[in-house]
């Protein structure tokens, strides 16, 4: 019987919509074996989730998105199998959260002077004890009944290139990709399709990126085959996940992706690899 796992989703800690408790209740009621929470930047949720397993079952992967700028390009390395406790991580993590907090005023900002009635309380309240995303701006304009739908929030005011949108203060792809390997981790590209961004994968592998999330609930099979032959092209190790936000309309089901277990043991085995040499 063939095993899987879920190596990308997201808790109210960030931009998803679940519990730590939400989340590992259906984490469980998808059976997949092993899973990461990848919250944006922060690894709150992932400490939260550890503190409810139970016997390690399923096994809970040490994981973070991180954001990044490359010229004018919004790009997601994805981090796994790093030591959560490493000082250098977690101080960079603590200033994007500050720089976040930063972002969401000024969209409120620009969105203010567009006549829509929404205020930073609004939002800082609506992350709850998470770090400050976009969606939480579009969150509360829906509530607010300022657009008819929330992804029109995106659509119309704060997606990439609309008029409230605010581009994050990010690290740069040198930057990411040292920070996860100083704490013993691996650097993945997060979902390539997405605004086309494995057109930077020949400059990402150049600084030391690790693989490719193959899988997305944004990929066609047509894509799953096409970053699978670009991992064998560069030597890249497979990831892949649901990107689970608690929103279908924008992201999967947890374990939707079937992604096979397999593809753990090899990044397990490539992180030992970067160890030893290390």
């Amino acid at each position: 019987m063939t095993e899987y796992i879920d190596l990308h989703m997201h808790t109210d800690y960030s931009d998803g919509l679940a519990s730590p408790e939400e989340l590992l209740a259906l984490v469980r009621q998808s059976d997949i074996t092993a899973f990461s929470v990848t919250d944006h930047d922060t690894l709150d949720g992932y400490r939260a989730v550890k503190e409810l397993l139970r016997n390690g079952t399923p096994e809970l992967i040490p994981g973070v998105e991180l954001s990044v700028r490359h010229e004018k390009a919004d790009i997601h390395i994805l981090a796994y199998l790093f030591d959560p406790d490493n000082a250098e991580l977690n101080a960079a993590l603590g200033e994007f959260q500050k720089r976040r907090n930063d972002r969401a005023r000024l969209m409120v900002e620009k969105l203010n002077g567009f006549k829509l009635e929404i205020t930073f309380a609004e939002v800082k309240e609506a992350s709850g004890h998470g770090v400050i995303g976009r969606p939480h701006v579009a969150g509360v304009l829906f509530e607010n009944d300022q657009v008819p739908t929330y992804q029109s929030a995106f659509d119309k005011y704060i997606g990439n290139g609309k008029p409230a949108y605010v581009p994050k203060e990010n690290f740069t792809p040198s930057e990411a990709i040292k920070a996860i390997h100083a704490a013993g981790g691996l650097a993945i590209l997060a979902h390539p399709q997405i605004d086309e961004t494995y057109r930077y994968l020949e400059m990402l592998v150049g600084l030391g990126l690790d693989g490719i999330e193959a899988y997305h609930s944004a990929h066609t099979q047509q894509s799953i085959d096409r970053f699978k032959h670009l991992a064998e092209r560069y030597r890249l190790a497979v990831s892949g996940g649901s990107d689970f936000h608690g929103r279908m309309e924008r992201h999967g089901a947890i374990g939707s992706q079937h992604v096979p277990a397999t593809y753990l043991a090899a990044l397990k085995q490539r992180a030992k690899a970067r160890k030893d040499r290390q």
